[in-house]
């Protein structure tokens, strides 16, 4: 009997097919479920009858009625309303009755499954102010840092700084303008000078960092106890040294050993956050020290393997398979690389891609480094 491994993501997500298809060659069924198709393409029913609840997920290539799944991958959970159909002043409603309905529905899917991450914990450690507040606390080293939308507070800080600080969004978003123009915001140095008036300031709040100057950076990718670190020579480039991912045609990377007393203040973070895998973004200054940036609860890591020939991709299907919060992969001969499934994958997203729902103003990395 194979292994049931429930995949919730979106139609051209490079890792979860890569997964899948790791997954499928061992010898384990993946099932993708392709979350932006709610509600438009898929129904999705909750069902309580004499005391006892069924489910009913019914899309494309997506019937589900059992929730027997081993283990559950929250990869990327999203809903689409189709803002065509709906009225302008409904749509804030209709968006608002799904994320309910989502959110409140994965709390209660397959609770027996081993879950990367658990649904409530993925939410929570997706809060920069909770993660901070909680990275301090488990003593890993950070930035001075403010949280606000004070005008204010915000120019005090940035005059303390010395008049520059790193500012960043309290999530990763993109969006279109009235030209139709994608807009995705990264990491920028700010000055008092690029601020705009005070009562623009004040509608959006997002984060303000003291600038700490780099040696170099690391991605470290936590499965379980399993720990793969990557430095990035981010300082060494010409477009990404404040922000590597603007460098992907330049940037070089390589394997490296995290010190033990950094990798268990992770351990210790992701325990108190509830998850079981995290992305650590760090910033090593030029007198060796690591400073904690954040930790993505769902982040890429086929870039790693790519630049670096680190085997995530076997490693992670490995730990979706172990069941096992204190994963910790043995060191074994590699069966499958990233490079082995790419055209594969290729292959399956072009397929997916034409009967799924699409989000034009989505923008994820997808490991595949630039050629050239």
């Amino acid at each position: 009997m194979t292994i049931p491994i429930l995949i919730i993501t979106f139609p051209t997500d490079v890792h979860a097919f890569a997964v899948a298809e790791a997954l499928r060659q061992k010898g384990a069924t993946p099932i993708i479920w392709c979350s932006p198709d709610f509600p438009s393409l898929s129904g999705e029913t909750l069902r309580y009858r004499r005391g006892r609840r069924s489910l009913q997920v019914r899309g494309p290539d997506l019937d589900i009625s059992s929730e027997a799944f081993f283990a559950v991958w929250h990869r990327r959970i999203m809903s689409a309303p189709d803002r065509e159909l709906l009225h302008p002043s409904d749509r804030p409603f209709a968006v608002q009755q799904c994320e309910v309905f989502r959110r409140s529905m994965l709390q209660v899917l397959s609770p027996e499954a081993f879950w990367v991450n658990p649904p409530l914990s993925s939410h929570l450690a997706s809060q920069k102010i909770l993660q901070h507040h909680e990275a301090i606390r488990c003593g890993l080293s950070l930035p001075d840092t403010i949280f606000s939308n004070d005008p204010l507070e915000i120019r005090d800080f940035i005059s303390d700084a010395g008049g520059r600080v790193i500012f960043k969004t309290l999530t990763p978003t993109s969006w279109k303008d009235d030209e139709d123009r994608c807009w995705t915001p990264f990491t920028s140095r700010l000055a008092e000078n690029d601020l705009v008036a005070d009562d623009l300031l004040r509608q959006t709040p997002a984060i303000f960092q003291m600038e700490v100057e780099k040696a170099y950076e690391v991605r470290m990718t936590v499965m379980g106890r399993e720990v793969f670190s990557a430095k990035i020579g981010s300082q060494d480039t010409s477009k990404g040294r404040l922000d590597w991912r603007l460098a992907y045609d330049e940037l070089k990377m390589e394997r490296m050993d995290a010190p033990d007393d950094v990798t268990e203040k992770c351990f210790l973070l992701m325990q108190r956050l509830g998850i079981v895998f995290g992305c650590f973004d760090f910033i090593v200054t030029p007198n060796g020290e690591w400073i904690y940036l954040e930790v993505n609860e769902m982040g890429q890591f086929l870039f790693i393997e790519t630049y670096t020939g680190m085997p995530l991709l076997d490693a992670f299907s490995d730990f979706l398979l172990s069941g096992q919060s204190d994963f910790r992969w043995p060191k074994r001969e590699v069966s499958i690389r990233f490079p082995d499934v790419r055209e594969s994958v290729r292959e399956a997203i072009l397929a997916s891609v034409q009967s799924h729902v699409q989000l034009s103003t989505l923008r994820f990395y997808e490991g595949e480094k630039p050629e050239g």
